[in-house]
């Protein structure tokens, strides 16, 4: 808190491309760390299979690998953070676009800091591929054991067309947002992605600041080492006078002898 705790929005962005990685990570800073994981992803899957309008209309924008628009997305968003007051809250897979970003900061405040998982389309895009293989095949047994699939078992743009389609948008959208963001004075992480789920854990360990549960200092703790700082300052500059004014008379010595 005493590093992070002055942004307003009390709010982390975990940023890159699909496939890289960010809600495993997310969900374990959220294990260590007490935050709260909200994804952009999940809301919108969620939307989708409402089956209102609104959930029709971003269905359909999703399994052509788009963008929803940032005023639904931003609005979606910020109704789910207020259920979470004072929480510090990653915010995974967002801001999707500059207009995401610039809708978020007039409305919720600068983020304090982004963490972006960045490595190889390709990387990415066997991943995507994978777990859509296995979501399948996990639907599959789960159907012959009688259990049923569950809703979301199966994503409907883990497929090569849309996937590809996927990152093309992610590229165009993203360099310009991580650019307005570093123009915006929020720290960037940047974390390589392509290894595994712990070489990524390991890298951000590096870091050290969010691998510790928010503590929030007494008021008495910090009047007392701002009192402390003053009296070490006091008794330098005393020191430095008594050194001061010894040379001084040393001086004055020499000159009468």
């Amino acid at each position: 808190d005493l590093i992070l705790g002055r942004s307003p929005a009390r709010v982390v962005l975990v940023v890159g491309g699909p496939g890289s990685g960010k809600g495993a990570l997310c969900e374990r800073l959220a294990a260590e760390c007490g935050a709260v994981h909200l994804s952009c992803g999940a809301m919108l899957r969620e939307e989708a299979e409402s089956g209102t309008p609104l959930g029709r209309e971003v269905a359909g924008i999703m399994e052509r690998g788009e963008l929803v628009s940032s005023a639904t997305v931003t609005a979606l968003m910020r109704r789910r953070m207020r259920a979470y007051p004072g929480r510090r809250i990653l915010l995974d897979g967002f801001p999707r676009s500059l207009e995401n970003a610039r809708d978020f900061v007039e409305l919720c405040g600068p983020p304090e800091l982004a963490l972006h998982l960045d490595c190889d389309d390709t990387v990415l895009l066997e991943r995507i591929l994978d777990r859509g293989e296995r979501s399948a095949e996990e639907a599959r047994r789960a159907e012959e054991d009688g259990l049923g699939a569950p809703p979301a078992a199966v994503r409907a743009d883990d497929n090569v067309r849309t996937a590809i389609s996927r990152l093309r948008t992610y590229h165009r959208h993203h360099g310009p947002t991580m650019q307005w963001l570093r123009e915006m004075k929020v720290p960037v992480v940047e974390l390589d992605c392509s290894g595994s789920k712990e070489d990524v854990w390991g890298h951000l360990s590096a870091v050290g600041r969010l691998m510790r549960p928010a503590v929030r200092v007494p008021r008495g703790a910090l009047e007392a080492g701002v009192q402390l700082q003053q009296q070490q300052q006091r008794q330098q500059q005393v020191q430095e006078q008594q050194e001061k004014s010894q040379g001084a008379d040393k001086g004055d010595m020499e000159w009468v002898a």
